[in-house]
Parts: C-alpha cells; sequence; structure tokens
C-alpha cells in the first residue's frame, strides 16, 4: 500500500501545477495541524509551505484576506467553505460571532463547521452557539469544547491502534488520519477517554475494511473482545 503522506504531497504537488495555491494550502495546513507527523513527511510538507508562500508573493498575494471577504466566501461553495474556515480560524473570532452564528444554524460543510469549532474552542469563546449538520441540531459552548490534540481520548486511542499495527507503519498512519477524522466530525461532541478501546475497535475495523483485510480484521476482533472482557 502507498503510504498516506506520499498521496497527500503528490495531492500537493499536483494542486500547484494546476494552479490551485489556495486548496494546496488549505491541504498542507490541515496536516501540519495534526498532533503527529512522521519527520519526513513533515519536512515535505513544510518545504509545500515554503513553496506556496513563495508562488502567493510572486502573484502578489502580500496581504491578508479581508474579515469581510471571508465571510462572504464562508457562505459559498463547500470547497470555498473550507478555505474560509482555515483562513478565519487565525483570526479574532470575537469580531465576527453572529456571522459564524447564522452560518453554523445553515447546516454548513462539514469539515469547514468542524474546522470552525476547533478555532472557537482554541479561542475559549463563551457564547451559546446552535449548529446544524445533516438536520441535527447541536448547541454548545465553545470554552466547554476541548480541541482534539488536547482530548484526554485521543492518545490513549493513539495507542492502542499502534499496538495493532505495530508492523505496518503505514496502515497505523492511516488509522491516525482516520482517528483524527473522526474526532474532528465529532465535534461539538467529544469522547471520552473510557471510550478510547471501542474508538480505536471502530477506527481499525475501517482500515481493515479499505484494506480487505479479512485475516487482521478477525485479529483485532479477537484482540479487542480481550479487552473488554478484562475490563468487566
Amino acid at each position: 500500500m502507498e503510504n498516506y503522506y506520499d498521496d497527500i504531497l503528490q495531492e500537493i504537488d499536483d494542486l500547484l501545477q494546476n494552479g490551485k495555491v489556495q486548496e494546496a494550502d488549505l491541504l498542507v495546513q490541515r496536516e501540519l495541524k495534526m498532533p503527529y507527523i512522521p519527520n519526513e513527511a513533515e519536512d515535505q510538507l513544510r518545504k509545500a509551505a515554503n513553496e506556496i508562500r513563495y508562488r502567493k508573493a510572486e502573484h502578489g498575494e502580500h496581504g491578508e484576506e479581508s474579515m469581510e471577504k471571508l465571510l462572504h466566501r464562508l457562505k459559498g461553495k463547500p470547497q470555498s467553505q473550507l478555505l474560509a474556515a482555515e483562513k478565519l480560524a487565525g483570526r479574532n473570532l470575537r469580531e465576527c460571532l453572529d456571522e459564524i452564528k447564522d452560518w453554523l444554524e445553515k447546516d454548513p460543510q462539514p469539515e469547514a463547521s468542524a474546522l470552525m469549532i476547533e478555532a472557537l474552542a482554541e479561542q475559549e469563546i463563551n457564547d451559546e452557539f446552535v449548529m446544524i449538520r445533516n438536520g441535527v441540531e447541536y448547541t454548545f459552548f465553545p470554552e466547554d469544547v476541548v480541541p482534539i490534540a488536547k482530548q484526554e481520548v485521543l492518545p490513549i486511542a493513539l495507542h492502542y491502534l499502534q499496538d495493532w499495527f505495530y508492523k505496518d507503519p503505514d496502515l497505523y498512519e492511516m488509522a491516525q488520519t482516520l482517528l483524527i477524522h473522526e474526532m474532528y466530525m465529532f465535534l461539538p461532541l467529544m469522547y471520552e477517554k473510557e471510550e478510547a478501546p471501542s474508538l480505536a475497535y471502530e477506527i481499525a475495523l475501517q482500515v481493515c475494511d479499505l484494506m480487505n483485510d479479512d485475516m487482521l480484521h478477525q485479529k483485532i476482533e479477537g484482540v479487542y473482545r480481550s479487552i473488554v472482557h478484562a475490563q468487566v
């Protein structure tokens, strides 16, 4: 199997080759936010980030987009929402809380809304928000939401995944990425640390299904059952 980061770096390179600098920037920044990145992959991502900065400077993109423009893009198509949410995450969100509240209530692009909730949590915003996702309403206070990298469940679940996939680093990296994505998409809800074994198990099964590996599936299922039995 090709390494996950090989695919990501190739996608970034393809975007840059096609002049899609903003899309490439979004991918690079997303990956650099991950709690763990292999050293070699991190070096390549930072090189890509430098290339993107050079491209932007070359085309005269010296200044930041205005808050007004980003908020307008936040209401656009899915890719536009993602790009706007990524950039707004680095701004002072207290300047545009009403606009963000309005956007979250209109069933926005899921990944974009997850990025925004994470950013609101990191800035410890204490206002009440209502979010609609796939028709389901969630009410939350960002200051009560723990950013992904600080959630207690993350290192525990990663430990299980590392134990189960220690023979194949590529599979572990895939599992790690799926885990973090799952936790992002679960926001504003959060997994408790006691749920780490079951969360890791569900992610591990996803990896097995993606790889069509029934033997590994059975092995992990057996190990997980022993963990559950030991906890009873």
